[in-house]
C-alpha cells in the first residue's frame, strides 16, 4: 500500500529540482536548490518553521524560505547570487503546486522565460524553445498529480466526514459508506450486521485510511491544518503484525499522523496497552472515546490519559469535567 503523501512530497521535490536545473542552467547549485526545496516542503507540507502571524499562505511560505536563504548566505556569501536567483523561484513554483491561482500557469513560464532574459543572460534565442518546452512539462506534471489524487475517489465507497461535536470546528469523525446495492434478498439489517463485523471492519480500513489521507493532503495543499480527522481502529490487528504493519504503511508519514487519530474505548487501551504506547511512540494518534459506563478513573490513570490526543467524552462519563486535557470534547 502506496504512502500518499510521502509519495507526494518526494515527486514534488523532484519537480522542483527539474525545474531549477532546466531554468538555472550554469547558476544551478544542487546543494542550494535542495536546502530551499526542502524549507519550501517543511513549510508547505508540515507548516513547519513559519510565522504563523502571517496569514497569508504564500506568504508565509515564502517568508520561511527567504529567513532559510539569509542563513545559506550567511554560510556562504559567495554564493548569494546563485541563492538569490534560486530563492525567486519559489514565487512562479507556487502556481505549479496548487498554493496560488491566481494567474494561468503559460503566464507564469512567461515571467520566468523574462527572467531568464534578464537576470540570468540566458540568450534569448532560446527562449521560445524554452516556453514551448517548460508549458508542457508543467501541464505533464500538473496532469499527473490530478490523476493521483483523483484515483482515491471511488463510486463504490465513499467518505461520511461529519463534526465529532457542532461546537468543535476541529475534530471530525469519518466513517466509510458504501454506494452499492445489494442483491434483494438481503435484508439491510443482515448487511449492515457482515459489514460491521470484525474481520470485516478490519479490512474496511484498507479502504477508509488512504481515502481518509488522501483527503487529507487535498487539506494541506489548501493550506488548511487545524483539521483532524477521527478514524475506528480495530484492537484486533495488533495481534496481525503483517496486516497491521500494511495498513499503517499509508499512514506513515508525518503529516498524515498529524491529522489522523485512532479512535480507541479505554477497555481497548487498558487491555493492550503496550502496543498503544508503541504506535504512539512511532508518531500515531489516539483519541479516547467514553462512554455512560466508563469506570470513575484514579489520579493516576487520569494523568495516563495525557497520552491521548484528544477525549471525547460520553454526556453520562462519571468522570465528565475531571480531564484536564486541552482537547476535551463533549458530546
Amino acid at each position: 500500500m502506496n504512502n500518499i503523501i510521502e509519495k507526494h512530497i518526494i515527486k514534488t521535490q523532484k519537480r522542483f529540482k527539474k525545474y531549477c536545473n532546466l531554468i538555472l542552467k550554469s547558476k544551478y547549485d544542487r546543494v542550494i536548490t535542495e536546502e530551499l526545496i526542502q524549507r519550501y516542503i517543511d513549510a508547505r507540507y508540515y507548516n513547519f518553521e513559519v510565522d504563523e502571524s502571517i496569514k497569508v499562505f504564500y506568504r508565509r511560505i515564502f517568508d520561511s524560505i527567504k529567513k532559510r536563504s539569509l542563513e545559506l548566505i550567511k554560510e556562504e556569501p559567495s554564493k548569494k547570487e546563485i541563492i538569490d536567483y534560486t530563492t525567486d523561484l519559489f514565487q512562479y513554483f507556487f502556481y505549479f503546486d496548487f498554493v496560488r491561482n491566481n494567474m494561468e500557469a503559460d503566464l507564469v513560464i512567461n515571467k520566468i522565460a523574462d527572467m531568464r532574459a534578464t537576470r540570468l543572460n540566458i540568450k534569448s534565442a532560446e527562449t521560445a524553445d524554452f516556453i514551448q518546452g517548460f508549458a508542457k512539462l508543467i501541464e505533464e506534471d500538473t496532469l499527473e498529480v490530478q490523476e493521483n489524487i483523483d484515483k482515491y475517489y471511488s463510486d463504490d465507497f465513499e467518505l461520511d466526514i461529519k463534526k465529532v461535536s457542532s461546537s468543535n470546528k476541529e475534530f471530525y469523525r469519518v466513517k466509510l459508506v458504501y454506494n452499492f446495492e445489494f442483491p434483494k434478498i438481503f435484508s439491510q439489517e443482515a448487511i449492515d450486521e457482515v459489514y460491521n463485523t470484525d474481520i470485516i471492519g478490519e479490512d474496511r480500513l484498507f479502504v477508509e485510511y488512504p481515502m481518509v489521507v488522501n483527503t487529507t493532503l487535498i487539506d494541506i495543499l489548501n493550506g488548511v491544518f487545524d483539521k483532524y480527522y477521527i478514524v475506528d481502529f480495530s484492537v484486533d490487528l495488533l495481534k496481525k503484525k503483517q496486516k497491521l504493519e500494511q495498513i499503517l504503511q499509508v499512514l506513515d508519514n508525518q503529516a498524515a499522523q498529524d491529522k489522523i487519530i485512532f479512535e480507541i474505548t479505554f477497555d481497548d487501551f487498558k487491555d493492550n496497552k503496550s502496543e498503544v504506547f508503541k504506535l504512539i511512540k512511532r508518531g500515531f494518534g489516539f483519541a479516547l472515546k467514553t462512554s455512560f459506563d466508563t469506570p470513575k478513573f484514579t489520579l493516576d490513570e487520569l494523568k495516563i490519559l495525557d497520552i491521548f490526543d484528544c477525549i471525547i467524552v460520553d454526556p453520562e462519563d462519571v468522570n465528565k469535567g475531571k480531564y484536564k486535557k486541552k482537547k476535551v470534547i463533549e458530546i
